[in-house]
């Protein structure tokens, strides 16, 4: 390479253009001395030993040219130069007008191009440059030469993973390119050679804001042209290598190579967050041995200008205060920071000034402090912990491999767990967890101020698991969160004995105030479709929707949505039957009332329910009609609700008022509440009753009289109506003296 420069760019030659080995001083430019080489240059073993004395660390080897030559000091210069200790790669002298890239590209990787991944092999290099032969550009055109090159290099990276270098000049890369930039993702070899080394590598060509390697003069220090490695020691191996992530094939563990060692990667994360600096290579184990085992590595990255950054997403954030690196788990000394090289670092673009507070993108807020990320619930709670500094926002992963701290949180509040459909209830310093359930059934889920993960709920002391059931410091009503509010609930009730726990006054008003939980009240879990009964010591399941419309006077009924754990806490009282059925199972012939959810009244005669409007008929099971009790009173036509005393007739209900008791000589048979308030009342009764064979009965002095005519009755009524009976309801009122 280079030996067309001195004719094509004179300002730039080099005092002298000897090709032999020479000692003429001189100067170099900072960064890592190497050398290219031809099959001019006549070499052996000890000349390359000579080579790592001067300071020489790597070397470019010309390997093949156009699609029919072949170096014949290849094999020699390029196996020498390795085990002399330098880094070695190989390189192709193109010539655009004889064959196509592709066809070259597989010439060279066929013949010493192809390279190992062993970490000091550099990626294979193009050299394109003054045609030597003839036209400057080949005969190509500027498109034409794009192409070439682009087809070369696409080939090369099919073929071995890898893009390869490029050696030009700008001068040329101008004139036969157009100044492309289609190539910057390439590593740039630029040539020239300056009267003064101190002005440098000069303008680039398009696309390239920095060169990889210099050759700045064709005859030095070393054999051959004289080159410079922009960057340390390091960097170059990066370069060999094509990272600085590397493993062996028999050890999972990747570590990151830089000056200062190896540093062991712990998760995929934090190997994924390091990918700028290369894909992980596979390298032997000696090469690993030969540098030393530092800490694992962690977020925080050091430059060598002394400069520390927390890096994530291709990014690195500068960090002010050694405070602030220990916040994130690193601190101001060897130990608590990886140190990078100047390249390393370079891969990674500057971002914003790193703070305490980061949100991961789509994720939550955390505040660092000391090595843990503790969790922000919401803006409230920032701002009651005083926490006022801007955030940074990177990627979901940036904080993950942190443990979790105690979150910022404040009191009285419901946080969802994330991820799932439960939460927790903070109150008095606890978190109290709900489950799925109750936060759906509670209506807990609609009052939610926001999500914490898992492990920041691990990090709280954990209180009592939230049912529902709460009341305030220092009160002693207890109430229940249902999906329509706060209802309270008295001790007993229901066969309740709760254990409430404590909250706030103001996260109990979260909830509507509800009417009390009492006797005949309607319960029901958001699990299930059964509702339950409330009664004095126990709840009561409900057998069908017509029991319920039973128990509720068959008007529609107010059921209360609660949690599961509720339900589960109160004891279960038998099935509720359809109030007021007649029923019977199918082992026995005996029919019964079902008499609401109190017992069930055995009866000798269908006629005294039909009489008081009981005429539905049904069979149920055996240990649902076990579970009522059995009235020890047959039914008979006297009825009481509460201590109002009817008798049935007509299919109804009628009151007896106290003067009239005597002449309804029955024994009557107390109605619960339920059925009370479900039977149909007729008029009350009055002293007269009707049978079905027309016969009017007077009733006095505890016997019935017979009326012996309309016009002795209308005598005797004085307007007031009669019943309508059947004879059994007759018959049990004693017969006395016609009227």
């Amino acid at each position: 390479m280079g030996s067309t420069i001195a004719a094509n760019e004179p300002a730039a030659a080099p005092k002298s253009s000897s090709r032999l080995f020479s000692m003429m001083a001189v100067s170099q430019p900072p960064g890592v001395q190497g050398l290219d080489v031809s099959g001019w240059q006549q070499m052996n073993a000890s000349t390359w030993a000579q080579v790592w004395a001067n300071g020489g660390r790597f070397a470019y080897v010309k390997a093949t040219e156009a699609t029919d030559y072949v170096s014949s000091q290849f094999t020699e210069q390029y196996n020498d130069s390795y085990n002399a200790g330098l880094a070695h790669g190989a390189y192709h002298f193109a010539t655009p007008n004889t064959s196509s890239g592709a066809a070259q590209a597989t010439w060279f990787l066929n013949h010493g191009g192809q390279g190992t991944s062993d970490g000091r092999t550099m990626p294979p290099l193009l050299d394109i440059e003054y045609n030597p032969y003839g036209a400057t550009c080949y005969g190509l055109s500027a498109a034409a030469m794009v192409s070439w090159i682009r087809d070369f290099s696409n080939t090369v990276q099919a073929r071995t993973g890898r893009l390869p270098a490029i050696y030009s000049t700008t001068n040329w890369w101008i004139q036969c390119t157009g100044n492309s930039s289609a190539f910057s993702a390439n590593p740039l070899f630029i040539a020239r050679y300056p009267d003064n080394i101190s002005s440098g590598a000069g303008t680039l060509p398009a696309g390239w804001s920095s060169y990889t390697i210099w050759q700045y003069a064709n005859s030095g220090i070393f054999p051959g042209d004289q080159d410079v490695f922009n960057g340390s020691m390091t960097d170059l191996q990066t370069y060999a290598l094509g990272s600085s992530l590397a493993r062996t094939v028999n050890n999972p563990t990747v570590y990151l190579i830089s000056d200062s060692g190896k540093y062991p990667i712990s998760s995929e994360v934090l190997l994924g967050a390091l990918s700028p600096l290369g894909q992980v290579a596979y390298v032997s184990q000696g090469y690993l041995d030969s540098f030393s085992t530092g800490q694992v590595a962690g977020r925080i990255i050091r430059g060598p200008d002394g400069a520390i950054y927390f890096y994530d997403a291709g990014i690195k954030l500068p960090i002010a205060t050694c405070d602030l690196v220990e916040a994130y788990g690193g601190a101001c000394n060897p130990a608590g920071y990886v140190q990078l090289s100047a390249g390393q670092v370079a891969r990674f673009s500057t971002g914003p000034a790193l703070t305490s507070l980061m949100n991961s993108r789509g994720g939550p807020l955390y505040y660092m402090q000391g090595g843990q990320r503790h969790e922000v619930l919401d803006a409230a709670s920032q701002t009651a912990a005083g926490i006022s500094v801007p955030y940074n926002t990177l990627s979901a992963t940036a904080l993950v491999t942190y443990p979790f701290g105690t979150p910022i949180v404040r009191d009285g509040v419901y946080a969802t767990q994330a991820g799932t459909g439960g939460g927790v209830v903070l109150s008095g310093g606890k978190a109290m967890p709900v489950d799925p359930d109750t936060a759906a059934a509670t209506g807990l889920t609609a009052m939610a101020v926001g999500s914490l993960q898992a492990g920041s709920i691990a990090a709280l002391p954990a209180g009592s698991a939230f049912s529902g059931v709460m009341q305030t410091s220092g009160g002693t009503t207890i109430s229940v969160a249902a999906s329509d509010g706060a209802h309270p609930w008295a001790a007993g009730v229901g066969g309740a004995a709760f254990r409430p726990v404590t909250v706030p006054s103001a996260f109990l008003s979260s909830w509507p105030s509800k009417p009390a939980v009492q006797v005949g009240s309607a319960v029901k879990s958001n699990t299930s479709a059964t509702v339950y009964l409330v009664m004095q010591n126990d709840i009561r399941p409900i057998a069908s929707w017509d029991a319920f419309l039973a128990l509720n006077g068959g008007a529609a009924p107010a059921i209360s949505v609660v949690s599961p754990a509720v339900i589960a806490a109160l004891p279960k009282g038998p099935v509720a039957l359809t109030s007021g059925t007649l029923v019977r199972n199918e082992t026995s012939a005996t029919v019964y009332l079902v008499n609401g959810v109190t017992n069930k009244i055995p009866f000798g005669s269908f006629d005294p329910p039909n009489a008081a409007g009981f005429t539905q008929f049904t069979y149920t099971t055996d240990d649902r009609l076990a579970g009522y009790p059995t009235s020890g009173t047959l039914l008979n036509y006297g009825v009481l609700c509460g201590t109002q005393k009817y008798v049935s007739a007509g299919g109804s209900i009628h009151a007896v008022g106290t003067s009239l008791a005597a002449q309804y000589p029955f024994t009557y048979v107390q109605l619960d509440s339920f059925l009370c308030r479900l039977v149909t009342k007729g008029i009350d009764a009055t002293p007269f009753i009707r049978t079905p064979d027309g016969t009017i009965y007077y009733l006095d002095g505890g016997k019935k009289h017979a009326i012996s005519s309309m016009a002795r009755f209308n005598e005797l009524s004085a307007g007031q109506p009669f019943l309508n009976v059947t004879p059994g309801f007759a018959s049990g009122i004693p017969s006395g003296a016609a009227t």
